[in-house]
């Protein structure tokens, strides 16, 4: 019987997160993804099933990451306005100093992913979904704190900011210095606050 191929499921995702982010899926082929991981094509089939399986866990493992990162912030004990900034200067810092401007991979799947492809954009919409909703409690919070006006709805709020932060992401790949990365959040954040 064989003996199973062991490595290290971690690093190998880590590598195929790094070549679909700057190739794309549809770019990226096994022979690259070998290269990148170092294990072998069957090793590959074996872990993962196919491109698409490796890709669906490397995404997995990105958004986990992120969300582990970004919502740390937001769980801050500062209040809640000055963490919805914290978050934002943190996607700012994160964007200008990728020099390879990348982007986001999931914005860049979303954008290169067809409509019809009901896997992964319902796996991308959970997970933008989760974005949402951590923002909403954030400014149901201000809400609650007056620092955001009754008359605005935090869910369309959220949603708002979760387009903002599209946005930002993909605006960062035309190279803006980092000045208008920062205007642009300072007139997302002020649109929202009590004036």
């Amino acid at each position: 019987m064989a003996r199973p191929a062991t490595f290290n499921r971690t690093y190998v995702l880590q590598q195929a997160i790094n070549l679909f982010w700057l190739q794309g899926y549809n770019n990226t082929s096994i022979k690259n993804l070998v290269a990148a991981t170092g294990l072998q094509p069957g090793s590959l089939y074996a872990a993962f099933g196919d491109k698409r399986g490796l890709f669906l866990a490397a995404l997995d493992m990105y958004f986990e990451t992120i969300k582990h990162q970004l919502f740390k912030v937001l769980h801050s004990n500062k209040p809640p306005i000055e963490r919805l900034t914290d978050f934002f200067n943190q996607l700012v810092q994160e964007s200008y100093s990728d020099q390879d401007r990348k982007g986001c991979l999931l914005i860049n799947t979303l954008s290169e992913i067809p409509v019809n492809d009901i896997e992964i954009n319902t796996r991308l919409q959970d997970m933008f979904s989760e974005v949402e909703q951590e923002l909403k409690q954030l400014l149901s919070e201000a809400q609650t704190l007056g620092h955001i006006s009754e008359q605005q709805d935090p869910e369309t709020l959220a949603k708002f900011l979760l387009a903002g932060i599209f946005g930002l992401r993909l605006f960062n790949k035309t190279q803006p210095d980092s000045d208008s990365l920062k205007a642009i959040v300072k007139h997302l954040l002020s649109s929202i606050q009590l004036k």
